[in-house]
């Protein structure tokens, strides 16, 4: 009798899935060993228990040779060794953990990582997107903190870029209301000022403002907070900057002028990245980054799918793609879960219509849409 090869394959790409799936609720079991563990002091590795799963499995096949039994064995014991390891990376996850954030004491991308972890935190900061991204990449810090976009200004467009360039997730959204302030050194006034120093945001954020004084010398720069700082150590009465009131608290400056934002909803999203993805059942949003061929129509047949299922498209945004004349790649946010199975459905059909493709995460929103 003559066997049909494809029906096999079939056959095993069905034996696959049952495997794929059983071997992601393993590990989700995994996840709570590895808690329970953390909580009573309990080792990872042990090695009688092993010796048990292994002797209990191959018991299962009393009539199979020692062949058999043998990789049966060699199977398991590679599962429980991919079991550590997921159970050393989630206790590395739930202890305290290490976070960097973008600019510096008094940020307001420092005020939204207390938000997120806490006024103790172990954290460090960097001037540059960049390196917040190379730090969380490098195992240097398990999370970073930047901001995504501002509600008067828009996108971050370093972190987007960032975003396609790195292979972190996002695993926390939050926002943070945006109140700039001018701030000059104590016993300046209005009328002292001729520099103000602030990042390109902190300008563009309060146009209006500085309309009514064409006679200030505006100054780009790192951030907001680097800016007060600066000006603090000058101790220059005509030097002013655009900061938070906690930075004029830590830098201990006066506020010469509240509020100088154009928007009174002047509100910036911040993100959390990690090299490791965490979701969970209450996640509900996932973001996306895709790169379709500079053809018409690949675009919507990657987006018509979202619809076909239900899906509710939160955003899209496009980027350049470097060294790449003319040629985009999209960033999508949607509502959903990784879980349902619509919206695995839906990824499925998406992936073979890109040229790259990209889960960036799956987290709870807490931002609005």
């Amino acid at each position: 009798m003559a066997v049909d090869l494809q029906e096999s394959r079939k056959k095993i790409n069905a034996i696959d899935a049952q495997i794929a799936r059983l071997f992601e609720e393993r590990m989700q079991v995994s996840t709570d060993v590895a808690r329970y563990k953390m909580e009573t002091g309990k080792p990872i590795f042990d090695p009688d228990r092993e010796r048990q799963v292994i002797e209990r499995i191959k018991e299962r096949f009393p009539y199979r040779d020692e062949e058999f039994r043998g990789a049966l064995a060699v199977l398991f014991q590679t599962i429980m060794d991919l079991g550590k390891e997921h159970q050393k990376r989630e206790m590395a996850r739930i202890s305290e953990p290490k976070v960097a954030y973008f600019g510096l004491p008094g940020a307001f991308t420092h005020e939204a990582m207390e938000q997120f972890f806490g006024a103790h935190a172990d954290a460090s900061h960097f001037l540059s997107t960049q390196e917040i991204f190379q730090a969380v990449e490098e195992g240097k810090v398990r999370y970073g903190v930047v901001p995504i976009e501002n509600s008067t200004t828009g996108i971050i467009q370093d972190v987007y870029d960032g975003l396609s360039q790195y292979n972190l997730y996002i695993v926390r959204e939050g926002v943070v209301p945006i109140t700039q302030n001018l701030l000059g050194v104590p016993g300046a006034t209005l009328e002292d000022v001729r520099e103000v120093y602030s990042h390109a945001q902190g300008f563009a954020q309060s146009e209006q403002f500085f309309s009514k004084h064409p006679d200030w010398n505006l100054i780009p720069y790192f951030n907001t907070a680097k800016g007060a700082e600066h000006v603090s150590k000058m101790g220059d009465k005509a030097k002013a900057c655009v900061a938070s009131l906690k930075a004029a608290e830590i830098y201990h400056l006066e506020v010469l002028q509240k509020g100088i934002q154009d928007n009174d909803r002047n509100i910036t999203r911040f993100i959390v990245l990690s090299k490791l993805m965490e979701t969970s059942a209450e996640a509900n949003k996932i973001s996306l980054y895709l790169k379709v061929s500079h053809q018409p129509g690949t675009l919507y047949h990657a987006l018509e799918a979202f619809s076909r299922h239900h899906l509710n498209l939160l955003k899209i945004e496009s980027r350049p793609i470097p060294q790449q004349i003319w040629e985009y790649g999209f960033f999508i946010d949607l509502e959903g879960n990784v879980e349902e199975e619509r919206v695995q459905e839906a990824l499925r059909e998406i992936r073979p219509l890109c040229l790259e493709w990209k889960l960036l995460g799956n987290y709870i929103s807490q931002a609005g849409k």
